[in-house]
This record gives C-alpha cells, structure tokens and sequence, in this order.
C-alpha cells in the first residue's frame, strides 16, 4: 500500500479531488485535513497560506493513474505529489483497500 500526498487552497476542491479519487477506484481512501498553515518559496519570495491537505491510501498499481488525476485536476502550477510506500498495514485494513469498487 501507498500514501500520497498533496494541498488545495480550497476546501471544495479538496473534497471534488477526493471523491474522483475514490470514485475512480484510484484511492481506497482520503483524508481532508485543515486548513493547515503552509510555508513555502514561491517564485523568490517566502509566502505562507491556509491549505487542505489531502492524504490518499492506495495500491501500488493505481500510483500513475493517480498521479495523473492529481495533475489533471488540480488548480496550482506545481501541484505538491509525494507518494511513499507504507512500511506496515494491517492484514484486514489491506484486504478492505483491496476489495474492488
């Protein structure tokens, strides 16, 4: 199993991401968290600004259509995506993640 991770600057897209994730099979899950307070560079200049981070569970072999989805719909420039695998999942939590749409 993979995490992935990426930020909206609003909640309703968050939540839109989400649900296609999910709808498509792509994710087995999404957690919405925030706002959070990110600090960042940006063309030069340290900025800070309110986001949702959304965290994506998911199987390896839905990773690049995943990633895809993230860039096709998200509104930033240079969306943030980092996808790690997991080190342990439970056996039933894996299972449940498994089992088709």
């Amino acid at each position: 199993m993979r995490l992935g991770w990426t930020t909206l600057s609003e909640r309703a897209d968050a939540e839109k991401l989400a649900r296609a994730a999910v709808a498509q099979g792509l994710a087995a899950c999404v957690k919405i968290e925030g706002p959070i307070c990110s600090v960042y560079r940006w063309q030069g200049k340290v900025e800070e600004a309110l986001e949702y981070r959304l965290c994506f569970k998911l199987l390896p072999e839905h990773s690049a259509a995943l990633e895809a989805l993230v860039h096709r719909l998200h509104p930033y420039d240079i969306p943030e995506w980092v996808c790690v695998d997991a080190a342990q999942i439970s056996e039933k939590y894996l299972s449940w993640a498994q089992q088709p749409c």
